[in-house]
């Protein structure tokens, strides 16, 4: 690992841990992974976390597909060489979803978080961890303001109590293009071939452009909403 990595992320990725008590000692885990950026510099940043502090655990990737077929074969691989066990699920359903009246991302999303809690059941994992990212966390709070109303977006540690596990984000201080560098840097591995065909096309990708056009004007405006996120009356935030 480069000195350097702890000032550049790994700091925020422990501060994340610690705060919101997102990992402990004798942890079971499983990550998904998607095939994209933010999956594989997750395992990464958890594989330097596990290396360079007092935590021990243990981690599985998972990958969902859907039905699209992205080679993960290069992702397979990097995982064996680092001793990270790699478990592939197919649920085929993309052409039940893509056809569907309502929005293909939520139905989506509904089932493949069906699937990673029923594999976490049968197989004993108690935490699952996601890639969402400082920018998510802001893209996320801004969706729910423009269109629902509400003040909600991803919780850092939350609980589901119907299967008994605890979905974590550690990255919820990383800024994406921390996670673009380090993935072109370290040459980490992506998913091959296909993407969702609603990858450029949906909601997400709209406020995505409004934090981009915002940011040139304030530039440390992802910053300033995720301390604003932490600092809110509002307990259904990240309390």
């Amino acid at each position: 690992m480069k000195k350097w990595y702890n000032k550049f992320f790994l700091n925020d990725v422990r501060k994340a841990v610690e705060k919101y008590n997102l990992i402990e000692n004798g942890d079971n885990m499983l990550v998904g992974l998607s095939g994209g950026k933010d999956s594989i510099f997750l395992i990464y940043a958890l594989k330097l976390l596990k290396e360079n502090s007092y935590i021990d655990f243990n981690m599985t990737g998972i990958h969902i597909d859907i039905g699209i077929n992205i080679d993960m074969s290069s992702v397979e691989s990097y995982l064996n060489d680092m001793d990270i066990p790699f478990i592939y699920e197919n649920i085929d359903i993309a052409d039940k979803i893509f056809n569907d009246k309502k929005s293909p991302c939520y139905l989506c999303a509904k089932m493949k978080r069906g699937t990673i809690a029923r594999i976490s059941k049968e197989k004993g994992f108690n935490k699952i961890a996601y890639g969402h990212h400082m920018t998510d966390i802001v893209n996320t709070f801004l969706l729910n303001i423009i269109y629902t109303g509400q003040f909600h977006t991803f919780k850092p540690n939350s609980y589901n109590e119907e299967h008994n596990l605890h979905l974590i984000r550690p990255l919820i201080y990383v800024k994406e293009e921390t996670i673009k560098k380090v993935v072109e840097d370290e040459h980490l591995p992506l998913g091959l071939d296909k993407l969702c065909p609603q990858d450029k096309v949906n909601k997400r990708k709209e406020i995505s452009v409004l934090i981009d056009e915002i940011k040139k004007r304030y530039p440390d405006f992802e910053q300033k909403a995720v301390k604003a996120i932490e600092s809110s009356d509002d307990k259904s935030l990240w309390e």
